[in-house]
């Protein structure tokens, strides 16, 4: 019975990376980093969080597909749609201030 349970587990912990795509890049306003800031991405299997750093870069492992990045900043929260695959995908943003509000731009 141990064994059987250590197979199931062996198999699990390796299957479950299969899912994952890796989403990397930084957030800039202005040329300046936006560093300590939250951003969750919404994916077909769920929702992930990350913080930046104090450079504005981040890296986080979210499900695989089209998903949505939200940031939390200054009271708003401007998203854009991302895809995620299998090999890892860099997704560099600038915040941009207009009439409307924040909104995200992809370099």
């Amino acid at each position: 019975m141990k064994k059987t349970f250590k197979i199931i587990m062996l198999t699990l912990v390796l299957t479950l990376p299969a899912y994952a795509g890796q989403i990397y890049g930084s957030l800039k306003e202005d040329g300046r980093p936006v560093a300590s800031a939250t951003f969750d991405v919404f994916c077909p299997q769920g929702s992930f969080r990350g913080v930046t750093d104090g450079y504005g870069a981040y890296s986080i492992n979210v499900g695989k597909g089209k998903c949505t990045f939200r940031l939390y900043y200054r009271n708003q929260q401007p998203s854009l749609d991302i895809y995620s695959y299998d090999s890892p995908l860099r997704y560099d943003f600038d915040v941009v201030s207009g009439s409307g509000g924040l909104t995200l731009v992809r370099r």
